[in-house]
């Protein structure tokens, strides 16, 4: 019993001694303004419906409410608040956010109008400073940094570190996080990703028996990890899709899908014979997208591979495929991916 009491006498010490980050309530400003920011936070999501509030804020709160109001109680207002300095394109935005990472108090946020999910309000900083595409590449480096440094549990790091060259500072917070399954086969697979950028070997067994273990919606990462890591461990798994998802499976009457498109990237960078016919089915084999509109993909899907990963093997293949190709695909083959494109 006395154990407990100790305990608990501890626990209200140190609890005491604890500053609040967020002491400001809503009565703390000026009563005009009160009105409007009582009913933004009584939305409890973003973005919020009432745009007359909204651009009150924008138009009559000083920087120093601002300020103010990034350390309320209400985490919605919080977000509103630093959006507005952003809107306000104040130069202390980048300041202010890297003063704010760790809000880890989570909001709903519509980023459809049929889609929402709730995030920390730190992300959604993160997210306002990069959609208005106001950080410059030293900033953007700065925030990585700090993020995956500092507070790698925010949801940006998996964008992150899916974009980011390898480099070694990094590597722990990634390798812990590849070994994370999620509820999303995206996150813990986007890491592996990045953990295959390194090409240790010392990895391959553990990116092997996640790869094994993955969710077929996921398949994309996989693909996109062993082409950057071509270890003769992983060929079984590009094997093994070959058998079971392209060999008579490719028709004419189908849609063709990106997958198509990272399979054959994978398999090229290997430059063997078996890899070379599998090529060669697919290039024959064609499939359409909302046939008969759009020409077969399958030639340009291995072309783009072959052109990336040139080797004497694919010569004659290289040669067919060529003159089938018209100026416009031509030009796509140099175009990276739209989902390829970089952000950090």
């Amino acid at each position: 019993m006395k154990k407990i009491v100790y305990i608990f006498i501890i626990s209200i010490l140190f609890g005491c001694g604890r500053e609040n980050p967020y002491p400001n309530s809503i009565s703390d400003f000026r009563p005009e303004l009160q009105v409007y920011l009582k009913k933004l936070g009584s939305e409890k999501k973003l973005p919020s419906s009432d745009t007359i509030a909204r651009n009150y804020i924008k138009e009559n709160c000083t920087k120093e409410e601002l300020l103010k109001l990034l350390k309320c109680e209400d985490p919605v207002l919080r977000v509103i608040a630093y959006r507005t300095i952003v809107n306000k394109n104040d130069k202390d935005y980048f300041k202010i956010l890297l003063e704010h990472l760790n809000d880890t108090t989570k909001v709903t946020w519509w980023y459809y109008e049929d889609a929402y999910d709730d995030f920390m309000v730190s992300d959604l900083l993160i997210r306002k400073a990069e959609d208005s595409r106001k950080l410059t590449q030293t900033e953007k480096s700065i925030l990585v940094d700090s993020v995956l440094l500092k507070h790698p549990y925010l949801e940006v790091s998996n964008w992150m570190l899916q974009d980011i060259e390898p480099n070694e500072k990094y590597y722990s917070v990634i390798k812990q996080k590849s070994k994370v399954k999620t509820d999303r086969c995206g996150t813990q697979l986007g890491a592996c990703y990045a953990l295959s950028k390194f090409k240790k070997n010392a990895d391959v067994k553990l990116l092997k028996s996640i790869f094994l273990k993955s969710d077929k919606d996921c398949v994309v990462w996989i693909f996109k990890s062993i082409e950057n890591f071509p270890a003769i461990e992983f060929f079984p798994i590009l094997r093994n899709y070959y058998q079971k998802n392209i060999i008579n499976k490719l028709s004419p009457n189908e849609n063709v899908t990106d997958d198509l498109l990272y399979f054959c990237r994978a398999v090229a960078t290997f430059k063997n014979n078996e890899g070379l016919k599998m090529l060669e089915y697919i290039e024959k084999n064609n499939t359409y997208i909302n046939k008969p509109y759009w020409p077969p993909y399958n030639k340009r899907y291995v072309f783009k591979a072959i052109n990336k990963f040139k080797s004497p093997i694919y010569s004659k293949l290289f040669d067919k495929i060529r003159p089938t190709l018209n100026k416009e695909e031509m030009k796509s083959i140099f175009e990276p991916e739209y989902n390829e494109r970089k952000t950090w």
